[in-house]
């Protein structure tokens, strides 16, 4: 008997004239979802069949910024709080080294021949496997920052693979099972559809799991003014508008996106933030405006002698940052980016190496990492965005936000201070504009 496994089907965009070719596209009416057994019947046929990567086979290729312009806008960006020189474990909070750099960045993508058989059993799993290269430049000197090596993995494709005659004898089966056993299950259902497994040379892997939405029509939403402050404290992020056609299933129900833990913002409650900020002059509680200039008090000389104690005192500079407010809130790049474009539709993948229960994922280090800087979580939104350029051809952009977190000395609640070490950036594939 077989059966259909819901999979995405990809057509070639239809070129522009006097143009190459340009990428692959998603199919519009068709989103992705999690396997539901019965399982198509494994067979050695399944064995030359090519890969299947799902989403992940639109990231294909090398990207880099396309910022003809130079502006700051289209560069990357950084923000990383670190241990001060002459600090420990037991240092009062509010010592520490921030550093907010623009950077610029090659990122290649290239397949795996073949899927990556994983044998559960009755269970079998062909995973697609993407490999990705990631070498990051300071923008100010071209000094390399940040290099990375890793795999992205499509868990979707499942089979069931029942005992044979062959494996019964081969494998000393008999008397324990049958022939046919494992038939009918029990069959594993996936509980994310994608993974991510990365190493840097500071010292730690990372394994990230997590969903994905796709064919989300027009771009991605962000907040404004006040509410760029405040809504991270009260919702999860990032939000998905609904589908314009009523009958449709919305993206976030049929796949299986993840509720991210982590904030955008680039100060945590412990580093003393919190939804309504107390300035101390009288005036009530109010949260930044971060499309209005940097409050007075982020420039206050004086602020560390007549507040010592005061929050705003804590991450002060980083409100004051030149880069403001792309040092508070970075993904706001990520919007003003993309403020003039034309984008068609998009696809999110939402990984975390944690989850609210079930199966986690996790971040590795060094022991001297753990002891000074513990890299203790990791979350990651990528959106691959379809963009109507000037010309009317369409064109894949990639944009992403990475948030990790250090652990290292007290924070402004009495437990150890939970330090967001944020990336943004927007790319577009290399041989779309060289």
């Amino acid at each position: 008997m077989q059966f259909v496994l819901a999979l995405l089907n990809f057509q070639q965009c239809r070129p522009c004239l006097n143009q190459l070719p340009r990428e692959v596209c998603m199919s519009e009416n068709n989103i992705v979802q999690t396997p539901t057994p019965p399982y198509p019947e494994y067979s050695d046929a399944v064995l030359n069949q090519e890969a299947d990567y799902g989403v992940l086979k639109q990231l294909e290729g090398t990207w880099v910024n396309y910022n003809p312009d130079k502006t700051n806008v289209g560069w990357g960006l950084h923000t990383t709080c670190m241990p001060s020189p002459g600090t420990n474990s037991e240092t009062i909070f509010g010592i520490f080294h921030f550093l907010c750099e623009n950077y610029t960045e090659e990122l290649t993508f290239s397949l795996v021949d073949g899927g990556v058989r994983n044998r559960g059993g009755a269970n079998e799993q062909f995973a697609g496997a993407v490999k990705y290269n990631q070498s990051i430049q300071r923008v100010s000197d071209g000094v390399g920052i940040h290099a990375e090596d890793g795999m992205y993995l499509w868990l979707n494709p499942m089979y069931n693979h029942a005992a044979t005659e062959e494996s019964v004898i081969s494998d000393n089966g008999f008397p324990g099972i049958a022939i046919g056993a494992g038939a009918n299950g029990p069959n594993h259902v996936p509980p994310y559809s994608i993974a991510r497994s990365g190493t840097i040379p500071h010292g730690s892997a990372i394994m990230i799991t997590g969903g994905f939405q796709a064919d989300i029509p027009g771009k991605p939403e962000y907040p404004t003014g006040t509410d760029c402050w405040t809504l991270p404290f009260t919702q999860s992020w990032p939000t998905t508008p609904p589908p314009e056609d009523d009958n449709t299933v919305p993206a976030a129900i049929a796949a299986n996106p993840v509720p991210l833990a982590g904030s955008p913002l680039a100060i945590s409650p412990s580093m003393g933030a919190s939804a309504l900020l107390s300035v101390g002059d009288g005036s009530p509680p109010a949260p930044l405006n971060l499309d209005a200039p940097a409050p007075a008090w982020a420039f206050d000389k004086s602020l560390p002698s007549t507040q010592p104690d005061s929050n705003l005192t804590y991450f002060q500079r980083i409100v004051a940052h030149p880069s403001y407010p792309y040092s508070v809130r970075p993904d706001l790049r990520l919007r003003d980016a993309i403020k003039d474009q034309r984008i068609k539709k998009y696809t999110l993948i939402q990984l975390s190496s944690r989850h609210n229960g079930g199966l986690q994922g996790g971040v590795l280090n060094t022991p001297f990492v753990s002891t000074f800087a513990n890299v203790t979580e990791m979350n990651l939104n990528l959106w691959i965005e379809t963009v109507i350029d000037s010309d009317g051809c369409e064109v894949l952009q990639l944009q992403y936000e990475q948030v990790l977190f250090f652990e290292f000395m007290f924070g402004s609640n009495g437990q150890v201070t939970r330090w967001p070490h944020i990336q943004v950036n927007t790319l577009r594939k290399k041989k779309d504009f060289l």
